[in-house]
């Protein structure tokens, strides 16, 4: 029904309503990279350089040198290598029970074979005897990290250095002429080791046989005269 507007009364046209409109959303602005600032007087560390042992002697090599009077002469060789989580041995000695000591969690021992005699008397009067270097000199490298050989007094009642079905742990002791003080060096390395492309580098530190004391490492020029074999 059509709709009256009262007398004295103007009509009002009802405002229209405007079409809907989309705001177009602004262009994403770049925003530039930016790095960290050095605080001033801060030194970017440089890595470590990897160690490049290009004239390592082949396992089994023998090694020939002198003692630091000179009077004895020496020969030395790396042999194979092995890994294990861990090894047995009888704390005491023979005749008691055998224990098993593990590889901390994460980790294994390698196991490397060593040779050492002494072949011959440099000169005549002198003593036959000879005492041979310390385990201690011998280091397990690779790459930048190095590895200290276990130490016979870190595991508990090791007294007869041996270990079964491997052998003798290497240590010091005296040889005479055409004897040998062999073993083999233990190293505790990550779980994740591979012997492949390692070294054990040697710089003997050992007893005089002459004065009966121990010679300090700077006897001996290891930047000069160390000697290195590639493991396999």
């Amino acid at each position: 029904m059509p709709t009256t507007t009262p007398a004295g009364q103007e009509s009002v046209t009802p405002a229209e309503t405007p079409a809907e409109t989309w705001a177009t959303p602004p262009l994403p602005t770049e925003t530039p990279a930016t790095s960290a600032a050095t605080p001033a007087g801060t030194r970017t560390p440089t890595p470590a350089p990897t160690p490049s042992f290009e004239d390592a002697l082949a396992c089994g090599t023998p090694y020939a040198y002198a003692d630091n009077r000179d009077f004895h002469a020496l020969s030395v060789y790396v042999g194979e290598c092995q890994m294990k989580t861990g090894f047995y041995y009888t704390p005491g000695g023979a005749g008691n029970p055998v224990a098993r000591w593990e590889a901390a969690p994460g980790s294994k021992f390698l196991l490397v074979g060593v040779d050492f005699y002494m072949t011959g008397i440099r000169k005549e009067g002198k003593s036959s005897r000879f005492m041979t270097p310390l385990a201690t000199s011998f280091e397990l490298v690779k790459g930048t990290s190095s590895f200290g050989v276990l130490n016979a007094t870190g595991i508990p009642d090791m007294t007869d250095y041996y270990i079964r079905d491997v052998g003798s742990m290497y240590r010091d002791r005296l040889i005479t002429k055409d004897d040998e003080g062999s073993g083999v060096l233990i190293y505790e390395v990550p779980g994740s080791f591979n012997p492949n492309g390692s070294y054990i580098t040697f710089c003997p530190r050992n007893l005089d046989s002459w004065t009966g004391y121990y010679r300090s490492p700077d006897d001996w020029d290891c930047e000069k005269n160390l000697v290195i074999w590639q493991l396999r």
